[in-house]
C-alpha cells in the first residue's frame, strides 16, 4: 500500500547516499522528524537539489511504501542563518523522536526565532529547572545531549567532555 502526503517542512539535514541519491531528515508540521530518500537528487540535471538544503521551508510532496520518499518540493524560503541555526536543527534532529509532531516545536522552528535553549524548553528539558548534574549548582550553562544532562561551567570543564549545546 502506497500513502502519499503533502506537507510543510523545514529541511534538518541531507547526506548523500550512492551515486546521486540523498537522505533528507525534514521536520513536518503534519508528521513530526521523518528520514527520507531524495533519489537521483545529486544529479548535475537534478530540479529538487536547491529546494533540498538545510533551513530551507518546503512544501513537500512525499510517498510512503516502506519509507518516506521526496518526489517533489517547492521552497517557500529559508530560515535565518547564523552561528545558531545550524545547532538548533542538529539539536531538533537529535531529540525528537521519527514520526511524532509537535505543532508547539513547528511553530517555533517556522518563525525563525529558535534558540537552543527554547529548543530544549518546548522539547521539555527547560532549563529553569536543571541543576548541574554533577555539583547540583542551580545554574546550568551546559547542555549535553547524548547524556540529556545539564552541566554548570565549572563543571563542564573539569569533565572534559565535548561541547554538546552551550545555553545562552
Amino acid at each position: 500500500m502506497t500513502n502519499e502526503y503533502f506537507t510543510d517542512a523545514i529541511i534538518l539535514d541531507k547526506e548523500p547516499i550512492g551515486e546521486s541519491d540523498l537522505q533528507i531528515t525534514l521536520y513536518t508540521k503534519d508528521l513530526g522528524r521523518i528520514t527520507t530518500r531524495a533519489v537521483s537528487a545529486r544529479k548535475i540535471t537534478s530540479k529538487l537539489a536547491s529546494h533540498l538544503e538545510p533551513l530551507n521551508l518546503v512544501q513537500a510532496r512525499l510517498v510512503q511504501k516502506n519509507r518516506f520518499q521526496v518526489v517533489d518540493a517547492l521552497c517557500n524560503g529559508a530560515l535565518p542563518k547564523n552561528s545558531d541555526s545550524i545547532a538548533v536543527l542538529q539539536l531538533v534532529k537529535d531529540l525528537t523522536a521519527e514520526g511524532q509532531p509537535d505543532y508547539e516545536l513547528w511553530e517555533l522552528l517556522k518563525s525563525g526565532q529558535a534558540t537552543g535553549a527554547s529548543v530544549l524548553r518546548a522539547l521539555g528539558f527547560d532549563g529553569q529547572f536543571a541543576v548541574c548534574e554533577n555539583c547540583g549548582n542551580q545554574n546550568p550553562s551546559y547542555f549535553l545531549v547524548k547524556q540529556l544532562e545539564y552541566f554548570c561551567a565549572p563543571c563542564f570543564v573539569k569533565s572534559g567532555k565535548p561541547v554538546s549545546f552551550a545555553l545562552e
